[in-house]
């Protein structure tokens, strides 16, 4: 067996992890692999149970960047917009997911968008979890956030006119 078969390549963001045999998830451009690192991610930001909701950030930056798959438009939707009110306008996780509960109570067709290649990104969820629990890993998560955004450059406008017409 070649070296390079132990290992598995997630087709969302890159991520090269030891090859367990999980499967590829449904509704995530995911690997198994890959999505458990996000778990292990989600427990950590979960339990801190901090006033800011850290956690809304760590779930729209990995969607956003496994958007595909099947994923509903609205989910990358969510986490595109979830992205923008946290980096353009400085939203903490409570914050965004207010705005994601006002947006769901909108009628609106959500329509496709088209994910930048995983080559764009610089980060994953590895690299967060390779930090120290603590400041060091909540400071990695927001680098990971403003790659994953500056990743899908291509579809600020279309996030930011979808904010303007749905958040009047």
């Amino acid at each position: 067996m070649r070296e390079y078969d132990h290992f598995v390549e997630c087709p969302g963001c890159g991520l090269k992890l030891h090859h367990r045999h999980l499967p590829l998830l449904e509704n995530y451009k995911a690997s198994g692999e890959c999505y458990e690192k996000f778990s292990e991610l989600s427990g950590y930001t979960i339990s801190k149970q901090d006033l800011n909701f850290i956690h809304q950030h760590v779930i729209d930056t990995y969607a956003a960047q496994h958007s595909g798959n099947g994923m509903k438009p609205i989910t990358t939707a969510f986490s595109l917009i979830g992205l923008y009110y946290a980096i353009e306008k400085g939203f903490n996780g409570r914050q965004v997911q207010r705005v994601h509960m006002l947006l769901s109570r909108k009628k609106y067709q959500w329509k496709e968008f088209e994910a930048p290649d995983k080559s764009a990104y610089a980060l994953t969820v590895l690299d967060v979890l390779r930090q120290k629990p603590g400041e060091s890993r909540d400071q990695m998560i927001r680098k990971w956030m403003m790659d994953v955004w500056e990743s899908w450059e291509h579809q600020h406008d279309r996030v930011k006119e979808i904010c303007q017409t749905l958040l009047k």
